[in-house]
């Protein structure tokens, strides 16, 4: 007889509902503690509150009630996937293809391992291998795009999702990457037109909500430059890309050590080093400075989330008390506003590298410490000029804050929210 519970648990589950659909199972587990679908839906239900040590436990407990099933050993799979256990994922998944080595969904959750990982190629054979099982999986199809995104592959990723949404065009996730893929392209107007029906079908899908924002923003050829940065940074693995921003910085040093000691080259390597200060400056400011101008965009500041429009706030607080000292600087020759200036525009980059970490990680609220402190150690100088070690709390801050504020960032993007 089938289960009256665990029916609506799923039903509720297709609707999002899992507080709902948790209290189901729980009902369906009070009669039956081996209900081994009903641990695997609670599995589901703990993956999507986040909690992925439950989900973990849940799904292991599924398997052990139901050895023989294939479909617990995929849960137990995403669920390990999620908790960061990636050796336990794979072993579930070997053990599930053993069981039932035609479903696709195997490869798809491998394609999603190996994507979150950085191994690019693989990740797209793996994609392959399910399609292959499969044509018709639209999220196979997705995962293939995105791997063909990070190769660089634009054309072929294009093509693939033109034919996702042949196969589904009221797919909102498919609409997404359409549009990102668009951006990559160029095509921000067709990008615009895709993030919005995304949402239209879905207005929950943040990924489209991000993607909107950016492709407004693109329109400004400044913005669009560091957009294109952090797109082929994005392509990167970590290990290059600290290897990069390692390189760009000896190479800086190395530069203004010649400009110093060879004043023939000054001329030429003082501009480029310049360029460089501004770039690097701009790389932490620019979102935030955006997202300014984007409050008066018509749609654009429907997409801003709170967090968003306090960041920017902050930033066009200190962008501005830093125009107005130095104006006065330059008007009353004053020292005071001078240092004021000078600590209120180094700010806006712990603002903006704050403001990049989405507000629940705990790697915000260290950037936020950090920021807070910096803020309160040049505030102290600007008003005691000769505590020195207020000034050097600030100067090592700032000198450090690049490699501290990238480390996290970097770890925070590996991280399920």
């Amino acid at each position: 007889m089938t289960n009256p519970y665990l029916e609506r648990a799923q039903q509720l589950l297709q609707i999002n509902r899992t507080a709902d659909a948790e209290t189901e199972l729980r009902k369906a587990l009070a009669e039956n503690p081996n209900e081994a679908m009903a641990l695997a839906l609670l599995a589901e239900c703990y993956v999507h509150d986040k909690k992925f040590a439950e989900a973990v436990e849940m799904a292991q407990k599924a398997v052990a009630a139901e050895a023989g099933e294939p479909l617990f050993y995929y849960v137990l799979g995403k669920c390990s996937f999620y908790n960061k256990d990636i050796a336990q994922a794979r072993l579930a998944i070997n053990e599930g293809q053993r069981l039932d080595p035609g479903n696709a969904n195997f490869f798809m959750l491998r394609s999603q391992i190996e994507f979150y990982q950085q191994n690019w190629e693989q990740a797209l054979r793996e994609a392959d291998r399910g399609l292959e099982l499969d044509p018709e999986s639209v999220s196979l199809v997705n995962l293939r795009a995105q791997a063909l995104v990070k190769l660089n592959r634009k054309e072929d990723a294009s093509a693939t999702m033109d034919y996702a949404l042949h196969k589904a065009p009221e797919n909102s996730y498919s609409h997404s990457n359409k549009g990102w893929v668009s951006i990559e392209r160029g095509q921000y107007d067709g990008a615009q037109q895709h993030f919005l029906e995304a949402l239209r079908l879905d207005p929950g899908n943040d990924h489209a909500r991000e993607g909107l924002k950016e492709a407004i923003k693109a329109k400004n050829p400044v913005y669009r430059v560091i957009l294109k940065y952090f797109l082929w940074m994005n392509k990167m693995q970590d290990r290059y890309q600290w290897g990069f921003i390692i390189g760009l910085y000896v190479l800086y040093r190395i530069a203004l050590r010649l400009a110093e000691n060879v004043p023939a080259l000054a001329p030429v390597l003082y501009p480029v080093i310049m360029l460089y200060v501004l770039f690097a400056f701009s790389t932490w400011i620019a979102k935030p400075i955006s997202n300014l101008f984007l409050r008066l965009h018509p749609v654009g500041k429907h997409a801003l989330s709170d967090d968003e429009k306090l960041g920017s706030n902050l930033t066009g607080a200190a962008a501005l008390t830093c125009a107005i000292c130095f104006a006065f600087y330059f008007a009353a020759d004053s020292e005071p506003a001078f240092r004021a200036g000078l600590v209120s525009g180094i700010m806006l980059i712990p603002i903006g590298g704050t403001f990049s970490i989405p507000p629940q990680m705990k790697a915000r609220k260290n950037l936020a410490v950090y920021a807070i402190v910096l803020a309160v150690a040049g505030a102290i100088w600007v008003a005691v000029p000769g505590l020195t070690i207020a000034l050097g709390i600030f100067g090592l801050g700032v000198f450090a804050y690049g490699g501290v504020a990238n480390y996290l960032i970097s770890k925070a993007g590996k991280e399920f929210f």
